[in-house]
């Protein structure tokens, strides 16, 4: 059993907050990219291209895609070496893949005007697949993080309180993913299906 002292409790709840906060923004900024890039067929180009693009890509989403992935898996490298009680890390995968899955059975379902009536079978392909590469490991990931807690027969007031904390980063990680979406592209966000 750790033991942490007040300090090291102070300490690590900043990182934890932070590290989770910053991972699930970097997922929602790619997840919202995606969507944008989805919107206008699923290719375009944007920058000193050799060549005149078709479609150019909305504006500021290449840069939001990249720095979404490099940002946020320096923050979820923050979280995983400073997690406590509860370590998540292990469903930072499926949360990629099924995010990801969620986004082309939507517009495989929906395709976007102007790209065909009906359903998009490519589309669907990826999110199978992306499903696939999700789910299975969620399930892997669930039976670890419970096989890691099971010889606690308490709950202490430390673990609940790392749950709370995890959650609120979770939820500010995404408040905060949606405005920056928001505030670089100009575009406003909307959640669900299209």
């Amino acid at each position: 059993m750790d033991v942490y002292t007040p300090r090291s409790i102070v300490r690590r709840s900043v990182l934890t907050f932070v590290g989770i906060a910053g991972a699930c923004a970097g997922l929602c900024v790619l997840f919202l990219s995606m969507r944008s890039i989805m919107d206008i067929g699923g290719v375009c180009a944007s920058g000193n291209t050799p060549f005149e693009p078709r479609v150019q890509c909305p504006s500021g989403v290449p840069g939001l895609m990249v720095g979404s992935i490099f940002l946020g898996l320096l923050a979820l490298g923050v979280y995983a070496v400073s997690a406590f009680e509860i370590n998540l890390t292990l469903l930072a995968w499926p949360a990629l893949f099924i995010s990801l899955g969620f986004n082309f059975a939507d517009y495989g379902i929906n395709p976007p005007d102007g790209f065909g009536e009906g359903v998009s079978v490519g589309w669907i392909v990826c999110a199978v697949v992306f499903f696939l590469m999700g789910g299975v490991p969620l399930v892997l990931g669930i039976a670890a993080v419970m096989r890691g807690h099971e010889s606690r027969v308490k709950t202490s007031n430390l673990r609940t309180y790392a749950i709370v904390l995890q959650l609120a980063g979770i939820a500010a990680g995404i408040y905060f993913g949606m405005q920056l979406f928001e505030w670089v592209t100009g575009s406003k966000v909307s959640l669900g299906f299209r």
